[in-house]
């Protein structure tokens, strides 16, 4: 009897096979998650209350929501907190848990005083531990797939982290440009742009690093390569990742006064390629294709 064994997107079909686990919804959920995140983490250094409600809100709705929205059984979310030493979709559950708990009450504290003064700097740190972990998971777990080349050159984590922080600076320019931190203090705004740009350009080079690794990994990283920059998403992938949410930002920033519209431009033209990125790295991941079905012949 031969029995036969599919390749890894359950075909039989020859060549790479496209991921379609995560898709637009869940890219969504990243965005949130990651932009949320990074203002709160930016905005707690300044004891910036709006924009740690503001990050605190996109987390629990925007990412949370989202992750439950995808789950076919949300009541059954739970379980994924049962393996966090091994999973870090359960690591990240659990930081995101701990976030909006820490998050909460740091918030509560900073304007109300409602921690004891030995409670107070914990709370803070583990909220700030917290948000970090939110900032690296998703890149950990996209890297862990190993079947995805684009996904696991290790590029990934710093990636989610360098957008994380740079969504935060810009969105703390934006909306604290009438707060007292940043309107009596040029000297603030100028170290928050220099920091935007640091992470553009850092993040320009991430990315071209993590697509150069894809293309010399694979055939599948290979193609996923072709698809971004050649293929049918280059028309978005080019203009928007690359053109918009870096070159474009980043000079601007560079030329931009210390005023709200251009704060307001240069945040939406990053966070359009920004959300492009997440879309695109998820619609190009593909698997290797199976160099044989694997016949197993029995006598």
């Amino acid at each position: 009897m031969i029995a036969s064994k599919p390749i890894p997107d359950g075909s039989f079909r020859v060549g790479v096979g496209r991921q379609k686990a995560w898709g637009v919804q869940m890219a969504t959920a990243f965005f949130f998650g990651e932009a949320g995140a990074g203002l709160y983490f930016v905005a707690q250094f300044f004891d910036f209350m709006s924009g740690m409600v503001v990050g605190l809100l996109l987390v629990l709705f925007g990412k949370a929501g989202g992750h439950a929205l995808h789950l076919g059984q949300p009541l059954r979310g739970w379980r994924a907190l049962t393996k966090v030493r091994t999973s870090w979709v359960s690591r990240g559950l659990a930081a995101i848990l701990l976030f909006v708990v820490t998050g909460a009450l740091h918030i509560l504290d900073t304007g109300l005083h409602v921690l004891p003064a030995v409670l107070s700097p914990l709370v803070a740190a583990l909220a700030l531990a917290a948000c970090f972990v939110i900032m690296v998971y998703q890149g950990f777990a996209m890297s862990h797939s190993t079947a995805i080349t684009l996904w696991s050159g290790g590029l990934m984590p710093v990636a989610s982290l360098t957008y994380a922080l740079l969504n935060g600076v810009l969105l703390t320019l934006v909306l604290g440009f009438d707060e007292p931190f940043l309107a009596q203090g040029p000297e603030t705004v100028r170290l928050l742009q220099v920091a935007a740009v640091a992470l553009m350009l850092y993040g320009l080079v991430t990315v071209s690093s993590l697509l150069h690794g894809a293309r010399h990994a694979s055939e599948a990283g290979r193609e996923s390569v072709a698809m971004l920059l050649h293929g049918g998403f280059a028309r978005w992938f080019v203009p928007l990742v690359i053109g918009a949410g870096f070159v474009v930002s980043a000079l601007t920033m560079l030329v931009a006064p210390p005023a709200f519209a251009w704060m307001l431009a240069v945040a939406g033209l990053e966070l359009t390629g920004y959300y492009a990125f997440r879309v695109l790295m998820f619609k190009a991941g593909g698997y290797d294709p199976a160099l044989s079905f694997a016949y197993r012949f029995r006598h």
